[in-house]
């Protein structure tokens, strides 16, 4: 990462392990996780009447015009400058092609995870072998859960064809996170 650059966001498919990175990143106490989940669930719960909703399939062409411009501001806003850490936007809200048209490369990185080389059982095991009760698979049954698998694993495939710093998780994950967040952090 350019030091210059001042935040980092942390995008992909869902349970490629974002959170786990940008945990990462925050322990190293260089990053402020902000995970835009939990940012959209809130304000889906508590001001409905915006038309924020949470979803879970990637269906969200719309969705990431719209939070663009909520990263944009972000992450350029000069309040952020006095303070000694870095934002680590946690999102899967955002497609390569927005980060593109909108986001200043020179204050804002962008890592994409996936995993395009893991079979569908291989992602299903493992994701119930982790899942807790914070985990949106965790209440699903086993057949919705595969269908959004078989999804994820080909929107893996198109997003390594953008150009932009792709993170293939498939195979050995935690060893993979852990190595970016040592390199990000450096």
């Amino acid at each position: 990462m350019n030091n210059s650059r001042k935040h980092i966001i942390i995008a992909g498919v869902p349970r490629a392990g974002k959170t786990t990175l940008c945990s990462y990143l925050a322990n190293s106490l260089k990053y402020q996780h902000l995970a835009m989940d939990a940012i959209v669930i809130g304000i889906q719960e508590a001001f409905p009447k915006t038309g924020v909703e949470h979803t879970d399939r990637w269906d969200f062409l719309e969705t990431s015009k719209k939070w663009i411009g909520f990263i944009k501001k972000i992450s350029s806003t000069s309040n952020y400058d006095k303070l000694p850490y870095r934002l680590a936007f946690d999102m899967y809200h955002i497609t390569p092609k927005e980060y593109n048209d909108n986001i200043d490369k020179e204050c804002c990185d962008i890592y994409f995870l996936g995993y395009p080389e893991i079979s569908l059982e291989e992602k299903y095991n493992q994701i119930r072998k982790f899942d807790t009760i914070y985990d949106w698979t965790s209440k699903k049954d086993d057949e919705i859960i595969k269908e959004h698998i078989k999804d994820y694993i080909e929107i893996s495939k198109v997003c390594e064809k953008y150009g932009l710093p792709f993170i293939d998780v498939s195979k050995n994950r935690d060893e993979v996170l852990k190595n970016l967040a040592t390199k990000i952090c450096l």
